[in-house]
């Protein structure tokens, strides 16, 4: 969706919590109604002046950054959909590509076409190519991408007569986002954002993916210094840990603190660090 120029005026950006992606429903049908003129997708690239007079300041205020406005995965822990809790873009769906991590040996040279193991990934339909040249898989493509997988499925390498390893990888939902304990139990890890305010699953509300952005400190961190690496923290239900700044950032990385981190309290912090991809 497209960038709008103009923020609405009728919404603190982080109190929303629509049960149509509109913000409006029809009062006899109850379904989306657009006459807010807000779609999933759409987003805001707002000044710290724009970003603070559209802030609810009870529940936090924001700062310079982009704004989209997304669906919270109905499977979301909401619990773990709060202010300052990083969340991810979904994926699912069917298969986009596929990557050989293992090229094995002694195999069979030929082309083979391979199903994706039955119950798999929760979907169907999925089937890749994979060529084997010289005892190796040289190559592995998609045929068809499938439909409904929830989960990256799995794809046996016997028929080749290899010991090699192919992995999926699956398309995105770019206007869904899920809760970080359901993005890591799936495999199904995107890219980051942050969560402004609670959104009950299957509802709609806007998420930061740019800018300085509020984090939620776990319950212990790495090294509380400023300016240190902020990075999801595994198991920590969303809370992010700070790592001193040397070096590379890590894999988790997120972005960079503003702020002095302070356990289990919201600090300030500039994402777009690592490779923080964003949909346009």
């Amino acid at each position: 969706m497209p960038q709008q120029q103009i923020l609405p005026t009728w919404l603190a950006i982080n109190n929303c919590n629509f049960p149509t992606q509109s913000g409006v429903q029809d009062l006899r049908t109850g379904q989306d109604f657009p006459a807010g003129g807000l779609n999933a997708g759409d987003y805001f690239d707002t000044t710290e002046k724009e970003a603070n007079g559209a802030s609810n300041l009870a529940i936090g205020l924001l700062h310079s950054g982009r704004y989209r406005l997304v669906q919270v995965d109905s499977g979301a822990t909401a619990a773990n959909v709060k202010t300052g809790t990083i969340g991810y873009v979904r994926a699912g769906g069917s298969v986009a590509s596929v990557v050989i991590t293992t090229a094995g040996s002694g195999g069979t040279n030929g082309s083979y076409t391979i199903a994706a193991t039955v119950g798999s990934g929760g979907g169907s339909g999925a089937v890749i190519q994979v060529v084997v040249s010289g005892g190796v898989i040289t190559s592995a493509t998609v045929v068809q991408g499938g439909i409904n997988y929830i989960s990256v499925p799995s794809f046996s390498m016997t028929v080749t007569g290899t010991s090699g390893v192919v992995a999926a990888q699956l398309n995105s939902f770019p206007n869904i986002v899920t809760s970080y304990d359901q993005a890591v139990v799936t495999n199904t890890v995107v890219r980051p954002v942050v969560f402004l305010n609670s959104i009950t699953p299957g509802n709609y509300g806007f998420i930061q993916e740019l800018g300085v952005a509020t984090v939620l400190a776990n319950a212990a961190l790495t090294s509380a210094t400023n300016n240190a690496w902020v990075n999801t923290k595994s198991g920590g239900a969303g809370t992010v840990d700070t790592t001193v700044a040397t070096g590379s950032p890590i894999g988790t990385t997120i972005g960079q603190a503003i702020d002095l981190p302070i356990v289990s309290q919201l600090f300030k912090c500039y994402l777009g660090i690592t490779a923080f991809t964003v949909q346009e």
